[in-house]
């Protein structure tokens, strides 16, 4: 690049930079007219950046967002699961204890007939036995 070249590239700079009204923005317009880029390019490539930075920022948070919600996730399955378990347990439980309570009711009945035939025996030995009137 020649000086001429170099110097006609930061006046150019300075002046679309000084359109706007903004030194700061001449000062880097002149700059980057300088090396040779226009002051448009260089701004709108600090626009894309910062743009860029925001997007980049964003998806970060969505993703720890979502990350956090896989978290939350696998923690409600994880307690919904211990939850059917524990149900389960006692339903299985309950079933054996009522499976055991209708095996007792029915030794008592079981019993009580035998009883009832023992009364019936004994009674009926009592009259022919001893003579005893019932």
């Amino acid at each position: 690049m020649g000086l001429l070249s170099t110097i006609g590239g930061a006046l150019s700079g300075v002046a679309q930079g000084s359109i706007f009204g903004n030194p700061i923005s001449a000062l880097g317009s002149g700059i980057m007219g300088a090396l040779g880029q226009s002051g448009a390019s260089t701004a709108g490539g600090a626009s894309n950046s910062y743009q860029n930075l925001i997007n980049g920022g964003y998806l970060g948070a969505t993703e720890a967002l979502e990350a956090q919600q896989m978290t939350f996730q696998l923690q409600l399955q994880a307690q919904s699961q211990q939850f059917d378990e524990v149900t389960s347990e006692r339903s299985e439980i309950l079933r054996e204890s009522n499976t055991l309570r209708s095996v007792a009711m029915e030794q008592r009945k079981a019993d009580n007939g035998i009883v009832t035939s023992l009364r019936h025996r004994i009674d009926g030995c009592s009259a022919v036995c001893y003579g005893v009137q019932t």
